[in-house]
């Protein structure tokens, strides 16, 4: 398996100018990558209405999920950006509607406030382990990444940011390299 997956993006490239949702949001339900809605009669598994959910959070294995969160342009203007993992149960509301704004997300992680000056082209930011929900809350369907901006808004910077399940020590290679690279013979 590759290390990264597009269908496991929460963005890519997206233009963060003010405090945003990251351009995705993952159904953990039916493994869908959305952006503003959601299925709420997903398709039946094996002809049967039983759905099989994951708690993506357990264990320290092999397999353990990684979220890592890269900066491709560099930021001006703003103070700082805050980069906080998210996820929500689904709901009566939501249901009805399949809107992911009918939704209530929680913090489970979030990062320190990064300076402007650190926010940097081609730079890594944050790489966490997938987290596990706390003690008491509902298991999330959904996750989703939240970037909260402080001081002005930001005039330029984007951020990429994906799931992966392999190690992330290329983090000086990783996403550094176009699509379709080649070496020259």
């Amino acid at each position: 398996m590759g290390m990264l997956d597009a269908k496991l993006q929460f963005s890519n490239g997206q233009a963060i100018t003010a405090s945003a949702q990251s351009t995705y949001f993952y159904d953990q339900l039916t493994a869908d990558q959305d952006t503003t809605t959601f299925s709420t009669t997903p398709a039946d598994i094996w002809g049967t209405t039983t759905y099989f959910g994951e708690d993506l959070g357990i264990g320290k294995g092999p397999g353990t999920p990684r979220i890592l969160v890269n900066v491709g342009t560099v930021f001006a203007t703003l103070t700082t950006l805050q980069v906080a993992f998210q996820g929500a149960p689904n709901n009566a509301t939501a249901q009805a509607s399949g809107n992911r704004s009918d939704l209530v997300f929680v913090t489970y992680i979030e990062s320190d406030a990064i300076a402007a000056a650190l926010l940097t082209a081609n730079t890594r930011i944050m790489s966490f382990d997938w987290p596990m929900r706390k003690t008491g809350q509902a298991l999330p369907r959904f996750v989703q990444l939240d970037y909260i901006v402080a001081g002005s808004n930001a005039t330029t910077g984007t951020i990429t940011s994906d799931v992966t399940l392999g190690d992330d020590d290329a983090t000086t290679t990783l996403q550094q390299y176009p699509n379709n690279y080649s070496v020259a013979a």
